[in-house]
């Protein structure tokens, strides 16, 4: 089963429920509907803010380094081919297959850098949506709401029932 159609599932369950709730002997209890944009709070909290700069630098930096090293075989590149024709074919061989070998060192460290700020990225995300969920699940226990959905898993939801911007406003003082 994919994940949308598990969402899917679970979300006809809760509104099954919430339907019954209204209509049976407790019917006189509201449902209160909130919907949250997770995406939105990550992007816009201060938090969310602050770990992408971060990570922005992080990016910037690598960027630099390998800047740096890709200037340095330019280099060298220009100074084999001004020095071919003074060289030796051996020489030009050695010259060159060590060229490449460095080429091929920097694109694997080049790849190894990005899988590792991707991997950095996913984690933080992964730890900023955890901490997001608890202060959505904190703050639907204390405004009294019976369910919270997340915007993404639904077609359409009035703009009163979205509680974003609370959420957004709770998080940021919570990680002060």
């Amino acid at each position: 089963m994919t994940r949308l159609s598990v969402i899917g599932a679970v979300l006809t369950v809760v509104l099954l429920a919430a339907g019954g709730l209204a209509s049976g002997a407790q019917g006189a209890q509201a449902i209160k509907l909130g919907v949250v944009d997770v995406q939105q709070v990550l992007n816009q909290s201060q938090r969310g803010m602050a770990i992408r700069a971060k990570l922005d630098q992080e990016r910037a930096t690598r960027q630099k380094e390998l800047d740096a090293k890709q200037q340095e075989l330019v280099k060298l590149q220009q100074d084999l081919e001004k020095q071919a024709s003074v060289l030796s074919e051996q020489a030009k061989r050695d010259k060159r297959e060590a060229l490449e070998r460095r080429v091929r060192d920097a694109r694997r460290l080049a790849e190894d850098a990005n899988r590792e700020l991707e991997k950095r990225i996913r984690e933080a995300e992964v730890e900023v949506t955890r901490e997001i969920f608890s202060v959505i699940q904190e703050f639907g226990r204390d405004q009294g709401y019976t369910v919270v959905l997340e915007r993404s898993n639904i077609v359409f939801s009035a703009q009163t029932v979205d509680v974003t911007p609370d959420v957004i406003k709770r998080f940021d003082a919570k990680a002060k």
